[in-house]
């Protein structure tokens, strides 16, 4: 087996203050509100213990397909300044292995008042067979569209809710 490390920055300034933004990100089984189901995630179940908090597992990716599902759980939690993810998927047809951990970072923007910064590292551990270790980019590229779909579905979001004047329970 072939082991490797991909990892990839994301950042973004968003119109919403870093409370409203956890909250969006730390409340898994609505993602569906704001993240519109893709070719690699349909829904997040299966969230115990809820609400979310530190060491929490969930059921992740499209949890109604066998094989295109996993499970996964929350390994930080500080509110409003971040959160973390771990999940492990099984890619049967390349015989690989990805382990993906996720962490959120949001820092109030100093420069703009209710603006903050969304910044999102992933990191891919990836283990597969050496002789389809050339087919990883292919792998690493469908993570990096969905990343920066989250992202983007993120900030449209949470904008438009800040807009609507949603209240931020932090103040």
């Amino acid at each position: 087996m072939s082991h490797s490390q991909w990892h990839r920055f994301y950042t973004s300034q968003v119109a919403a203050s870093p409370g409203l933004l956890f909250d969006l990100l730390s409340d898994m089984p609505n993602y569906g509100r704001w993240l519109l189901p893709s070719g690699q995630f349909a829904d997040t179940t299966d969230v115990e213990p809820y609400p979310v908090r530190f060491g929490s597992r969930y059921h992740d990716g499209k949890p109604g397909e066998s094989g295109k599902d996993w499970w996964g759980s929350v390994t930080g939690f500080q509110r409003p300044g971040s959160i973390d993810f771990h999940h492990t998927i099984r890619v049967r047809q390349l015989r690989a292995t990805v382990d993906v951990h996720i962490h959120y970072s949001i820092e109030r923007d100093e420069q703009v008042d209710q603006r903050s910064v969304v910044s999102r590292w992933l990191v891919l551990d990836v283990s597969m067979p050496f002789v389809l270790r050339p087919l990883r980019p292919a792998v690493t590229a469908r993570f990096d569209q969905e990343n920066l779909r989250t992202m983007a579905a993120v900030k449209q979001y949470a904008e438009a809710q800040a807009a609507d004047g949603v209240a931020d329970p932090a103040g």
